[in-house]
């Protein structure tokens, strides 16, 4: 994997320098830079305005800290306050200005988010089946079961349907 940005030096130690907290979430924040997310999400919410903070960007971020378990925007601080790990992230403030500006775009910005969010969806999918030729099977004692996605959080197998989609993932 060729890294730029943020992630490029990143490295994974155990000498007990250099700790921080909340490192998995530099995987879903890499896994959206890799699949497209977060371009998506910079040319869904573009603006003319000069900002200092890329809206997609921000829009990535607040999804990698929900999906650590973030609850309400302030929240977000958890990735801002690791800038060893990720570099420069926005403000809690700048995450609701963002989240005000999708607002007010309306029907119209969502649309734009969700057409990027299907496009990095679709783009995920196609490098599963390219690298697998299909989703792998998953163990599970002492059969594999096919034809079925399972996502593991916090050793838990959590249902999810995607109704855009049609299918179980």
């Amino acid at each position: 994997m060729n890294t730029t940005g943020w992630l490029k030096g990143l490295q994974v130690t155990a000498d007990g320098t250099g700790i921080v907290s909340h490192a998995g979430v530099a995987l879903i924040r890499a896994l959206a830079d890799n699949i497209g997310l977060t371009a998506g999400l910079s040319r869904a919410l573009a603006s003319d305005r000069l900002l200092v903070h890329d809206r997609g960007r921000v829009l990535a971020d607040l999804a990698c800290a929900i999906a650590d378990g973030a609850e309400v925007i302030s929240d977000f601080r958890v990735v801002g306050d690791q800038e060893e790990l990720f570099g420069l992230v926005a403000s809690v403030p700048t995450a609701w200005r963002t989240r005000d500006e999708i607002a007010r775009g309306g029907e119209r910005a969502l649309r734009k988010i969700t057409a990027a969010v299907n496009a990095a969806r679709r783009r995920a999918w196609a490098q599963i089946a390219a690298r697998h030729g299909a989703l792998p099977g998953i163990r599970v004692t002492d059969k594999t079961l096919e034809g079925v996605t399972c996502i593991r959080l916090d050793a838990s197998v959590v249902a999810c349907h995607s109704p855009a989609l049609g299918t179980r993932s």
